[in-house]
Order: structure tokens, then sequence, then C-alpha cells
């Protein structure tokens, strides 16, 4: 396929590790046997310190970075939730690790934020966490908005100066989920040159929770009319959801949705921007 992608958002790490599967070739969503029938894909993984590891974060980081790194997985290393960072020594030894971009919490709230089942939406970023955050600006570790309450999005956004970034997050006005964007929320992703990523899971697509092709274009549709063709990426969210849209089972897939925005009259560079574009210029520049 001529498609080059840029997913922001993988689970798969998990289940390489838990289940000792290989990444060359597995009945999960992604594998490097599809991935490489594009031209190019690039895909960050990320370590999910699911509730359960919350004693032992730092153990199970090194678990999911040890599969990353033994399996000779290429793309970008990531952290979804941040109970290992327990001081900004630990950051920086995670960024040394090779760690590229952190979500500072997943749905629960931790030392650092509120993740968006926090029931008290006044409880945000705490004191610790604001040095987190700059912290992170200084070494040039992207912030991860997915999985914030509001508060702690608001809080983090006014203090970071590095662009905005939800890697697996969608349209709030297009499906009512908290764990989608406001737009107020999109539209300063796009006034800090940041990307959200079209997540793919069914519920967060649609109120009925089956979806589509063009349950996943309505979110990309929304946010083009917020002026974000800049802003625009793919976070599938693949291997972390329980199931996924009609038509595609996995990153073998994806090209279905940008063909999609063909037909519909997207122009190459706009289909080049979501596809990778955007997310690539955050990461590496340009």
């Amino acid at each position: 396929m001529n498609y080059k992608i840029f997913d922001a958002h993988c689970d798969t790490l998990c289940l390489l590790n838990d289940l000792g599967a290989s990444f060359e070739k597995n009945n999960f969503h992604i594998d490097r046997r599809r991935m490489e029938q594009y031209d190019r894909y690039t895909q960050v993984f990320a370590c999910f310190i699911d509730p359960v590891y919350k004693n032992s974060a730092m153990e199970r980081f090194i678990e999911l970075s040890d599969t990353f790194y033994s399996q000779n997985i290429g793309g970008i290393l990531s952290i979804e939730g941040g109970e290992m960072i327990t001081s900004l020594k630990v950051l920086r030894s995670l960024a040394r690790q090779g760690v590229r971009i952190a979500a500072l919490t997943w749905n629960s709230s931790n030392h650092i934020a509120s993740g968006v089942l926090e029931p008290d939406k006044n409880r945000g970023l705490t004191e610790f966490g604001k040095t987190v955050v700059r912290e992170m600006n200084r070494i040039n570790m992207l912030i991860d908005y997915s999985h914030l309450n509001d508060k702690s999005f608001f809080d983090i956004a006014n203090i970071s100066n590095a662009p905005i970034i939800a890697t697996h997050s969608n349209s709030r006005a297009v499906c009512g989920h908290p764990r989608n964007l406001t737009d107020e929320q999109f539209k300063l992703i796009v006034k800090t040159g940041g990307c959200a990523g079209i997540n793919f899971y069914p519920l967060f697509l649609n109120y009925s929770g089956h979806a589509g092709i063009d349950d996943i274009v309505k979110h990309i549709e929304h946010f083009m009319s917020l002026g974000g063709e800049r802003n625009i990426g793919i976070g599938a969210d693949f291997d972390g959801v329980d199931y996924l849209p009609e038509g595609i089972r996995g990153c073998g897939e994806v090209y279905k949705v940008l063909d999609r925005l063909l037909e519909l009259n997207y122009t190459e560079e706009q289909v080049n921007n979501i596809s990778h574009g955007n997310f690539e210029r955050i990461f590496y520049g340009g």
C-alpha cells in the first residue's frame, strides 16, 4: 500500500508480554507482517500501567519496555499511567530509556493528576504534577492529554509550553463520552499546534456502540470544521479496545478510512496530514 501511517497509541505490548506472543505475526490487532503492507507504518507502543499494578508500576514498566526492546520492535515508546513517576529523577530516567510521551493518568486519579472517572470535578493537577509537567517540557517529553478529566486538561494546558496532544481521543460534540474532547479543548490543540488521534473504539464513536468507517469519518469531519486540518491524526487504540468498527480488524485495514476520505474529495495532502504528517511534525519536527 502507498499510504504512510503514524498511529499514536496501541496497547499491543501488554498482550505480547502477558501472552508470550510474537510481534512478527499474531492474532492481535497489530503485528509486523501487517504493518509492512504499508509504505511506512510508525506505531507508538504504550506501556499501559493497569490499576492492578499501581503498587508495582515500575516493575510493570520494566516488563513491558523489555518486551519492546527484546522483540526488536521499532516505533516509539510511551507510558499510559504515571504511577511510577515518583520523582523527577525517575521521570528523567524514563526519558533516557526511550519514553517519548506519557499520559500522566489513566481513567482514575493519582498523585499527579485526575482521570476522567474522578468524581470530584474540581480535582485536577496536583502540586507535584505541576513540577512533572514543567520537567517534561524541559526534557522534551511530550504530554498525552487522553484520559485526563477536564480540570486536569486545562490545568496542564495553562502551564505547559508544548503542543497539546491527545493520542487517542475523539470529539465530544459528535459522541458525548467523557473520554472525548470538547470543542474548546480541540481549539486549544489547534492553537498550540498539537494533534488529536482518532480512536476507533465504537463506544467513543457513537451512542449505539456499533460503528463503521463513516463513524470514524464523522469525528474527522467535525475536527476539520474547527480548523483542524493540521491537527488530526490516528490513535486507533488497537489491542486496547474490546472490539472494532465493522470492516476494521486491525492495522491492516486502516487504509479503508483513508480511502473513504479520498472518496469524499479530501485532497491527497489532507489525507497525508491525517494519516501520518501531523503527528510526524510533532514527534520529528518540521
